[in-house]
């Protein structure tokens, strides 16, 4: 007997979530390269995720100086993960308009 499975769907909330969490861990593995600071400076896991989650959603939040803390590579990660949170914004902007 073939039985047929069904795919699990997930409802527009649940891929909102999933959106955000993927763009935060993704962004922390960004921000957590060595390179992305300079040398000398020293951030905890928790200024990480922090500036990764304020990023992510757009509201450009830093509990640390951007220009004194990060390098060269880690200023255009950070513009990509605010340029990512941004299109994501724009997308869920679009969905709730239609």
């Amino acid at each position: 007997m073939l039985t047929i499975v069904k795919k699990h769907e997930l409802s527009p909330s649940q891929i909102i979530v999933l959106f955000y969490v993927v763009a935060v861990a993704i962004s922390v593995c960004l921000l957590s390269l060595p390179f992305t600071v300079k040398t000398g400076v020293d951030w905890s896991f928790l200024d990480i995720l922090f500036t990764a989650v304020s990023a992510v959603s757009v509201t450009g939040l830093s509990v640390v100086n951007t220009a004194d803390t990060f390098s060269i590579p880690g200023i255009f990660i950070l513009l990509f993960i605010l340029q990512f949170g941004g299109i994501g914004i724009m997308t869920l902007g679009t969905f709730f308009g239609y």
